[in-house]
């Protein structure tokens, strides 16, 4: 029997204010949604919780923080979402 979620597979890159392009941020490019967040929620509930997350973890960088979820590594993305890290306070 199959499972009723799908894995998914995500990465983190970072803009910094003023820069032109993406860096990926991590110990590696992607990393995947962990299966027992799938089994539980959706992959927008999941990722909408590490972002949430992510302005005070990351509270030393200002600029862009786009998260990108795809079926696996290098596919095109089927969720993303950008948000903004405003730096320390």
């Amino acid at each position: 029997m199959s499972p009723h979620w799908q894995p998914y597979w995500w990465r983190l890159s970072f803009r910094a204010d003023g820069e032109p392009g993406w860096t990926p941020l991590g110990p590696g490019e992607f990393s995947q949604v962990p299966n027992e967040a799938l089994k539980a929620g959706s992959l927008e509930a999941w990722a909408d919780a590490l972002l949430e997350e992510a302005p005070d973890e990351l509270e030393d960088l200002r600029g862009g923080l786009l998260l990108e979820c795809s079926p696996e590594p290098g596919a095109a993305p089927v969720y993303s979402r950008e948000v903004r890290l405003s730096g320390r306070r």
